[in-house]
């Protein structure tokens, strides 16, 4: 096999990333604060990502990760980013607006996206794409919209940027209700349904990196992009799912937990960025933010000043012990997403005490996030039989976390060699595309490789109940929960009106 490299890019709430692996097996990767791209629309308070300042930061991405090595061996690219998040653009590729991310409560207070506090059931492209809609449509009337815009990912916009060509990947697509046609465009009479541009695969080839895209980024010219799709998708790739039983941890800003979905599987699935395969999802926000919210007001100095928290998080773990002496933290920031959406809730500390320190203050926030990700998993039941869980994403640097997230889920928790598996599945998808793979099992068998495993602690028999810190932490967080939950009704009673 011919030297080569593949690119991956990464559109991330917090951050955007590049990769650039190579067919000697090392990699090197460039990162910047997606910070920069984000601006507050006027009177709401709400932050939106400017377009042209995302594709600048994307670009001083790829610089950064060409520099110094041999441009001309990269052989393809491939996307992914968040979701479901959507800007819209004119038919020229231009944007007219910025890009509404899933963080965004405005979609789902409007009147057409909820007839009751939580009839949408959480952000999703029909609520983004129709909010969207409305917008334009007040700014324009609806015959300048019809047919003039279009309605883009994060990253399907950084491949509008590469390629000149626009669409919607097909694992993006079936989160929708409405559904692609055979002529490959979502089919539906729904306001915002005629936004989205044709649908591709994430493993196609949408077109290839033009002379101005060469010239602005460094790439190659006329090398193929692959559409990819939602990061989490993505990231399940990259931790190399592409059969059933084994779990994804991706943590970022969020985390994901998703598995290859088995022969009868009766849970709600979306398609896999592999052909004929399904994944099974269950989003849980906030976890690498609250991560972040917490290093922000216990160590502020740390939070500023660097970029990787492990050593402080570490050291805040070992000052406190598994139940974080009694307090619980729900992680609700920006609400509730598995395993029922509940949009209205909140973040909540409870049973503070004047004897708690931040290190349990720390622990209880990492405990809260690992607690909702065990009730998404408990929730899928039978249909979900995992022999260990793969973890990627920026809160596998974390050892003290991995550790915890095995002892409360009972699994082994193992930490992949390259942990920024959007990165290393989009990868996988450009070479796909650029067919220097000849299947997926060849290129996960190649590129995704384990580096350390976390075996779960067990503090009593299978046939005990267990009684240490984390069991009656978890005990208590679903106790807080249940508390909880009549306010979070009442606040959603009047929800539509408090912004």
């Amino acid at each position: 096999m011919h030297d080569f490299s593949l690119m991956g890019i990464d559109i991330g709430t917090s951050a955007v990333k590049a990769l650039l692996w190579r067919s000697d097996g090392n990699h090197r990767m460039a990162y910047r604060r997606a910070k920069g791209s984000y601006v507050l629309d006027q009177g709401t308070g709400v932050p939106e990502q400017n377009p042209v300042k995302l594709w600048r930061i994307v670009k001083e991405c790829i610089h950064e990760v060409l520099k110094g090595c041999d441009a001309g061996s990269v052989a393809g690219v491939g996307l992914s980013g968040h979701g479901p998040s959507l800007a819209p653009v004119d038919r020229g590729g231009n944007a007219v607006g910025n890009i509404i991310t899933w963080m965004d409560p405005r979609p789902l207070m409007g009147s057409g996206c909820q007839t009751g506090p939580t009839a949408q059931g959480g952000p999703s492209f029909e609520a983004t794409a129709q909010w969207i809609d409305g917008q334009l449509q007040r700014v324009s009337g609806s015959e300048c919209v019809e047919g003039h815009v279009w309605v883009l990912q994060p990253k399907d916009y950084i491949g509008l940027r590469l390629t000149g060509e626009m669409c919607i990947d097909s694992s993006a697509a079936s989160c929708m209700k409405w559904q692609p046609n055979e002529g490959g465009r979502i089919d539906s009479s729904d306001s915002g349904a005629r936004l989205f541009p044709r649908v591709a695969d994430p493993w196609e080839a949408v077109g290839a990196v033009t002379a101005r895209a060469s010239e602005e980024t460094g790439l190659p010219e006329g090398i193929p992009v692959a559409a990819g799709s939602v990061d989490a998708f993505v990231e399940a790739l990259g931790a190399g799912l592409v059969n059933p039983g084994v779990v994804c941890d991706s943590t970022g800003t969020s985390t994901c937990v998703s598995a290859v979905a088995g022969d009868g599987c009766s849970l709600q699935t979306v398609r896999h960025v592999i052909p004929g395969a399904r994944l099974i999802v269950s989003p849980i926000s906030y976890s690498g933010g609250c991560l972040a919210w917490g290093m922000s007001l216990f160590y502020p100095d740390v939070y500023s000043s660097q970029q990787d928290w492990s050593s402080t998080v570490a050291e805040a773990l070992d000052r406190s012990e598994p139940g974080a002496s009694g307090l619980v933290f729900l992680p609700y920031l920006v609400g509730k997403r598995s395993p029922v959406a509940v949009p209205t809730a909140t973040g909540t500390f409870l049973g503070l005490r004047p004897e708690h320190t931040s290190c349990d203050m720390l622990r209880a926030v990492l405990e809260g996030c690992t607690y909702a990700m065990r009730q998404a998993i408990d929730a899928l039941g039978d249909s979900l039989e995992a022999s260990e869980v793969r973890a990627v994403g920026s809160g596998a640097r974390h050892d003290g976390w991995l550790q915890m997230k095995a002892d409360v889920l009972n699994l082994p928790v193992v930490r992949m060699e390259v942990n920024e598996g959007t990165l290393l599945g989009a990868a996988i998808l450009a070479g796909v595309a650029a067919k220097t793979f000849t299947s997926f099992e060849e290129a996960v068998d190649v590129v995704v490789l384990a580096d350390t495993v976390f075996a779960p602690h067990r503090q009593c028999s299978a046939n005990d109940i267990c009684d240490d810190g984390y069991s009656r932490g978890y005990a208590a967080f679903c106790r807080a929960e249940s508390a909880l939950q009549e306010y979070w009704n009442d606040v959603a009673a009047t929800w539509p009106t408090q912004r």
